[in-house]
């Protein structure tokens, strides 16, 4: 039998080895287990959907542009605000 855990960092604590444990509770005999940590990259999509917070945030302001609330300026436009507002 195998058993993976695909987990975050905040999920790998003490709890983590209990379900482990209850999992193999019933077991008779010894068993190996064998703990293997993978850095996984996360892409952005997954990382956007992986805060609810943000992903409504996002939700938010796709909603605002869409009713209209938009704001555009030239190049040269943008580059004289920035050298208005630059300290």
């Amino acid at each position: 039998m195998t058993v993976t855990y695909q987990l975050t960092e905040d999920e790998f604590d003490y709890r983590l080895f209990r379900r482990i444990k209850s999992q193999f509770a019933r077991r008779t005999g010894s068993f190996k287990i064998k703990i293997e940590i993978e850095e996984t990259e996360t892409d952005e999509t997954e990382a956007i959907m992986a805060n609810p917070a943000y992903y409504e945030e996002l939700l938010r302001r796709k909603a605002s542009v869409e009713a209209g609330n938009v704001i555009s300026f030239t190049s040269q436009e943008f580059d004289e605000l920035v050298k208005k507002h630059s300290v």
